[in-house]
């Protein structure tokens, strides 16, 4: 592996940087908190359109669907970028672009592809993600929704629970149980469901951090879905989800975040003084500052190794793994450590006037919680290491 990035690769770094701080509002920068509210989603809409109209939404996927063919590590640096600068992940790291859309690639048939992915390329639809349910969280394989054959619908009933961005999505792709006589790992399917059928229903779940409108959750009630909406087959759903989470895995957006706070952390300690000298020149400050610096270049390597792999041909699932688990506990360290150098400043929410760095550092502690649950827990993660990477037995 070359640690260096190639002068097109730089080149293409500045030009995303440059697409950013031009044609990205300001006020969606940071907004993470907003960006699904009514006051910021056309907006956020209109960005995404833009993004679609550069072609990189979709760049990494194949030229005959629409696609440049951009490599991996093109695509990472693009994501980076997005996270760097506080582009919002319903602009940055969109579902339909990046997860479902490569998965219908894969796995779909002539009449899924031509309905779906040049409405995703374009920024038209937007998709979420129906796959954790109550009492399951990540053991995906104990999910209860059940799909039953009726002439030529399925008939699904079941709850799915956090699922991002689903009051604003157009799609959902969907796990259920086809065959409950299978072994847990089989027996499972994946549906293509258009939001707006009869039978669904939405709550939302408001979140520690004070985000609205992103996380739901979804019931299924005798919802008719069309046999041709079955992506990869009966049965083999399992094969779909986990070529969906190995796409998920890269922890990039932990390490873009992070890197734009130690930035930041690091001019604030620069310029406030306390008790005549600027925190800075406290050795232990800089030793943990050095010491984060260290940590998240770690994790950026990970992260890149990954889609290095990746554009070998290769299918890095544990490497995958070991990327998300460094890069979501790293953020966690960096939100703590940044908490002890601002002091009493640090939990002060963005719309405190006195918050240092925009109140970034307090939104960052809060929401790093769940980075080390969401695609899977640490624990399962380390579960994958562990078979996959060392080949140790399960427990």
């Amino acid at each position: 592996m070359d640690f260096r990035f190639s002068a097109q690769e730089e080149a293409f770094r500045r030009e995303v940087r440059e697409f950013i701080l031009t044609e990205i509002p300001q006020e969606l920068r940071w907004a993470e908190r907003d960006a699904y509210g009514d006051a910021l989603w056309p907006t956020v809409l209109e960005a995404r359109k833009n993004l679609a109209r550069k072609g990189w939404a979709t760049m990494h996927w194949p030229q005959e669907h629409g696609g440049q063919g951009a490599s991996p590590v093109m695509q990472m640096l693009l994501r980076e970028e997005m996270a760097y600068w506080g582009v919002p992940e319903a602009i940055a790291f969109d579902d339909g672009p990046n997860m479902i859309g490569p998965t219908i690639i894969q796995f779909g048939s002539e009449h899924l592809k031509k309905t779906h992915l040049p409405p995703i390329a374009r920024a038209e639809s937007y998709w979420c993600q129906g796959y954790t349910e109550p009492g399951g969280g990540s053991d995906l394989a104990a999910l209860r929704s059940v799909a039953v054959r009726d002439g030529d619908c399925y008939v699904i009933t079941g709850q799915k629970d956090y699922c991002s961005g689903a009051a604003r999505a157009g799609w959902i792709h969907y796990l259920a149980r086809t065959n409950p006589e299978a072994p847990r790992h089989r027996g499972i399917s994946c549906f293509l469901v258009d939001m707006r059928s009869a039978g669904i229903k939405l709550r939302p779940l408001d979140e520690a951090h004070g985000r609205s409108g992103m996380l739901n959750e979804v019931f299924f009630d005798d919802v008719r879905v069309p046999v041709e909406n079955l992506l990869g087959g009966e049965d083999n759903g399992w094969q779909v989800a986990m070529s969906n989470l190995n796409r998920e895995r890269g922890g990039i957006e932990n390490v873009g975040y992070a890197r734009s706070l130690l930035h930041d952390l690091v001019v604030y300690t620069r310029e406030t003084v306390r008790d005549g000298k600027p925190l800075f020149q406290i050795p232990q400050v800089r030793a943990r500052l050095a010491e984060a610096a260290v940590g998240i270049e770690a994790c950026r390597l990970a992260a890149y190794r990954v889609a290095w792999l990746q554009g070998q041909g290769r299918v890095p699932v544990y490497e995958g793994s070991m990327s998300k688990l460094l890069g979501s506990e790293m953020l966690q360290r960096f939100a703590n450590l940044a908490l002890q150098v601002l002091g009493l400043y640090g939990p002060l929410e963005p719309d405190s006037r006195a918050a240092p760095l925009m109140g970034r550092i307090e939104e960052t502690y809060v929401s790093s919680v769940s980075s080390t649950i969401y695609m899977g827990t640490s624990e399962i993660q380390r579960n994958i290491i562990a078979q996959r990477g060392l080949g140790l037995p399960r427990g």
